[in-house]
């Protein structure tokens, strides 16, 4: 059997309740519909600061870009989203608490509320949930390497280590660890995730090209440190539109025995720049790169073909794209 056929898994029925399954049961059963991006579609609402006017910081383009205190303070407007999520077919919720560390919080000016965001987030998700969905924390890198390089991972540990604490006494069931440029970093995420005994789907991210991580490892390579790490499912997230983050995918499917996850942008990248937050267009003109729903389509009919187990959208995907990708995961 190939690795390939070991990891294809059957496709949900979307009216199937999940409330009695957990997250590797639901990784088991089939495949695993997440939902969408959230910090990009609140700031397009108008409930979020892209960041884009602060000072320069690491790559990104600010110290507040895409923070999440609008969990506490505009909860209906998050409340909302994540309802339209679920009504188009979610199967996992995740907690909006990206950027959620109190080094990335401290930099926006929330830093004391960290716990407060955190528990809030957790919460509003569980809330909207109500039985019928699971509830991720999203836990993401600190952009400490970014800013300090290798020799801040032990404080990136201390912020991560913080972070999955509160989420995991606010009650998530499981953690999806996101949007990691260095393999080092995620590292340390999913060490620990593994203490605070809370499973988790962990996801690269890659810039300015597919073909490594930002410390220098190939999908592959990462794939295979993810999963001996402990990751219930390994693959990748952001920056890349479906179609290119498909052959990313391809390439980790022979490196694990794990699911695949897969939560591609909905922007449209170059043959020069495979990232979209590397593009002059981001992020005032996002619109001018946006993918159509169809492309999201399609990307769940050839998930589906190449055994991704766990598959969602992340920035400027909504809701309609998630229902997109639902029909694509079930088209014959």
């Amino acid at each position: 059997m190939t690795a390939h056929e070991s990891t294809r898994l059957p496709i949900h029925h979307f009216s199937e309740s999940t409330s009695m399954k957990n997250i590797i049961e639901l990784l088991q059963s089939g495949v695993v519909l997440g939902d969408g991006g959230y910090l990009i579609e609140l700031e397009r609402r108008g409930y979020v600061d892209s960041g884009s006017g602060r000072e320069t910081v690491g790559t990104g383009r600010g110290s507040g870009q895409f923070t999440p205190e609008v969990a506490v303070e505009n909860p209906d407007a998050l409340r909302e989203l994540h309802r339209e999520f679920l009504h188009a077919g979610s199967q996992v919720l995740q907690a909006l608490t990206f950027f959620g560390t109190r080094e990335k919080l401290n930099r926006a000016g929330y830093g004391a509320q960290t716990e407060s965001i955190n528990a809030a987030a957790v919460k509003l998700a569980r809330e909207v949930a109500d039985g019928k969905a699971l509830v991720a924390g999203s836990v993401s890198r600190t952009q400490l390497t970014e800013r300090e390089g290798m020799e801040s991972l032990g404080k990136s540990r201390d912020h991560i280590a913080e972070q999955i604490r509160l989420l995991k006494d606010a009650g998530v069931d499981f953690l999806i660890l996101e949007t990691f440029f260095h393999l080092a970093e995620m590292k340390v995420a999913l060490e620990c995730a593994a203490a605070a005994n809370l499973p988790a789907v962990a996801t690269m991210s890659f810039r300015p090209l597919i073909s490594k991580c930002t410390d220098g490892y190939t999908p592959a390579e990462c794939a295979k440190v993810m999963t001996d790490l402990g990751a219930i499912a390994v693959g990748a997230n952001c920056e890349q539109d479906p179609k290119r983050m498909l052959s990313l995918l391809q390439q980790m499917r022979g490196a694990t025995h794990v699911p695949l996850a897969a939560q591609p942008a909905a922007f449209h990248t170059t043959d020069s720049c495979h990232s979209f937050t590397r593009l002059p267009e981001f992020p005032e003109d996002l619109e001018t790169i946006q993918v159509s729903r169809n492309e999201f389509l399609n990307f769940g009919r050839n998930a589906k073909a190449e055994g991704i187990g766990f598959l969602g959208g992340c920035c400027g995907c909504n809701a309609a794209y998630i229902k997109a990708l639902a029909q694509g995961m079930t088209c014959a």
